[in-house]
């Protein structure tokens, strides 16, 4: 999409005439005909001022992406093992990965997700769908119940564990996308303490 052509939409989602736009920007309505209409480039001030006055980013301005949704089958998910066959994750986000990862985690009672060195740059957010879980996040040990959610820094070494009587199930989003970069650091060090984690296919 090009840039003016986004600008243009951007600015009529947020329901913003062109005067609002120039002045909320503080630019001049001219100026903004004529970046909408592709017969100038603006400066990376610029566009700076005119991603402030459109909630929004400049790299999502400038940045081509493809803007077909991704859609990820039920049965065609990339499935994961954790700890053998007892349980599994599950990727729900596009491959190849973007920038936002989510996964459902199935979790047998006892078994733990990960251990308490695990960390990374970004965030995560658990959401439990069934079953009781506990959340270590450096200092803090919260229990999550069913529709209960947590969100926390992912630098900070966390660790989820089922602690319930049934099998647990969890999403979580994790930005940026970490987990799989995770499962294969493991997957070629077997020497590494913890649960063995990787990747299959659930057949």
């Amino acid at each position: 999409m090009q840039l003016g052509k986004k600008i243009r939409d951007l600015r009529l989602r947020r329901g913003l005439t062109v005067q609002q736009l120039a002045a909320a920007s503080r630019l001049s309505k001219g100026f903004i005909s004529q970046v909408e209409n592709d017969r100038t480039s603006p400066s990376l001030s610029t566009l700076r001022d005119l991603a402030s006055a459109l909630q929004t980013s400049v790299a999502y301005l400038v940045v081509e992406e493809e803007q077909m949704p991704s859609v990820v089958r039920a049965g065609e998910r990339p499935r994961m093992h954790v700890g053998g066959n007892a349980s599994k994750v599950e990727v729900l986000s596009a491959q190849p990965k973007r920038n936002l990862e989510l996964l459902l985690a199935e979790l047998p009672p006892g078994l733990t997700a990960g251990d308490k060195g695990h960390y990374h740059h970004g965030e995560e957010c658990l959401l439990c769908l069934e079953g009781r879980v506990s959340v270590v996040c450096g200092d803090h040990h919260l229990v999550l119940e069913t529709g209960d959610s947590c969100h926390y820094d992912g630098r900070v070494p966390h660790a989820i564990e089922n602690v319930g009587p049934v099998t647990a199930r969890v999403i979580i989003a994790i930005t940026p996308a970490a987990f799989e970069p995770i499962i294969r650091v493991r997957e070629s060090r077997p020497e590494v303490n913890g649960p063995t984690l990787k990747v299959g296919s659930l057949a």
